[in-house]
């Protein structure tokens, strides 16, 4: 069995995801991975990104979108970051609805593309693009679903992040003491 040389994409994909991994749960931006790689920013590092990201996927692992950064020393940054294998948290919950929520335009573009040409009498083929326009309806309603029930499962765990913070300063104000020997709450 002979062995193929790699790609010059393959080489970078692997570089780029080795140092994710040895900088794994940290946001970095695309002047982040370019330093820390010596791959130019631009669209050659753009495309080893996204194989980066593939090969972590079939890893176990999740290379985050880019989202605006919520930490001020990335004001205005688009940031990443490698969360390894069922090392989850909210942000890869934020990250995935936003992508559920992009898949959902998407399939609504498409839905509309193709039932203007399931119309088109002079088209290609309509009645191709009706069954199609059928079954992306079909999709939006399961990914929809989906979407919302992601929504819900993020309000949850915001309550439940709330009532926790409650609780430990319950449990601080108990154990200061009351100076009238009363416990209020």
């Amino acid at each position: 069995m002979t062995e193929t040389a790699m790609t010059q994409l393959e080489q970078d994909a692997v570089q780029v995801l080795k140092w994710f991994i040895t900088n794994a749960g940290k946001y970095v931006t695309y002047r982040d991975i370019a330093s820390g790689v010596g791959i130019p920013r631009g669209a050659r590092l753009e495309r080893t990104v996204r194989a980066a990201r593939a090969a972590a996927e079939n890893l176990g692992h999740c290379i985050e979108d880019f989202l605006p950064s919520r930490d001020p020393r990335h004001r205005g940054a688009y940031t990443t970051r490698l969360t390894l294998a069922e090392e989850g948290d909210e942000h890869g919950a934020r990250a995935a609805m936003h992508t559920v929520r992009r898949g959902v335009t998407s399939m609504r573009n498409m839905r509309r593309a193709c039932a203007y040409e399931a119309k088109n009498q002079n088209g290609i083929a309509p009645k191709a693009f009706q069954e199609m326009t059928t079954a992306v309806e079909g999709c939006i309603q399961t990914v929809s679903g989906v979407g919302e029930l992601g929504q819900e499962v993020y309000r949850l765990q915001s309550e439940k992040d709330a009532l926790a913070r409650r609780v430990a300063e319950l449990e601080a104000r108990l154990a200061h003491g009351p100076s009238d020997g009363y416990v209020t709450v």
